[in-house]
């Protein structure tokens, strides 16, 4: 599992994301668990959670290389992991990446 820190401003509160990669290069595809982001705002701290389990690969699945995830209605199954992770605004990328 890799997971990306990616610090950024404020969207407000978000239903879907949009997530792609270019293809180029060899081997370039990859499987996306999910994609968790937090935020915090004064003391409140709210977790989204957009479930993907797909590929984004070409040769993969159904060959896309983007995919438009919608929120999950429940993000607890993260809030333990991340519980003390000091990076807000966040954008974590959950990925386990298999070769091909």
């Amino acid at each position: 599992m890799d997971i990306f820190c990616i610090k950024a401003v404020s969207l407000g509160d978000l239903e879907k994301v949009l997530i792609s990669h270019d293809g180029a290069g060899p081997g370039s595809g990859w499987f996306l668990d999910k994609i968790v982001i937090k935020h915090k705002e004064g003391e409140d701290a709210q977790e989204v959670v957009f479930p993907c389990n797909r590929w984004l690969d070409e040769y993969q699945d159904d060959g896309k290389t983007e995919r438009e995830l919608t929120a999950s209605k429940d993000g607890s199954s993260m809030k333990a992991f991340l519980k003390g992770k000091s990076c807000f605004p966040t954008i974590v990328f959950y990925t386990t990446v298999f070769a091909v």
